[in-house]
């Protein structure tokens, strides 16, 4: 059986859906707390997992050693 998107389950994309709105939240909330651009990190969180979250907690975590 060949596989394409229109093969793929509604439920799986509304947890993809959900998962990507959660990191984007969680980052902009995160963001706008530290001062850190929270727009570019909520939308670079809609777009991609888990990346950003991974670059933001590396970033955040060196700011704090500092």
């Amino acid at each position: 059986m060949a596989r394409s998107v229109k093969n793929v389950p509604k439920g799986v994309w509304a947890g993809i859906a959900a998962l990507l709105g959660a990191q984007a939240t969680f980052l902009f909330l995160g963001a706008r707390k530290t001062g850190r651009n929270p727009w570019v990190w909520g939308g670079a969180g809609l777009v991609q997992f888990p990346l950003p979250a991974i670059a933001y907690f590396i970033l955040n975590r060196q700011d704090q050693k500092k």
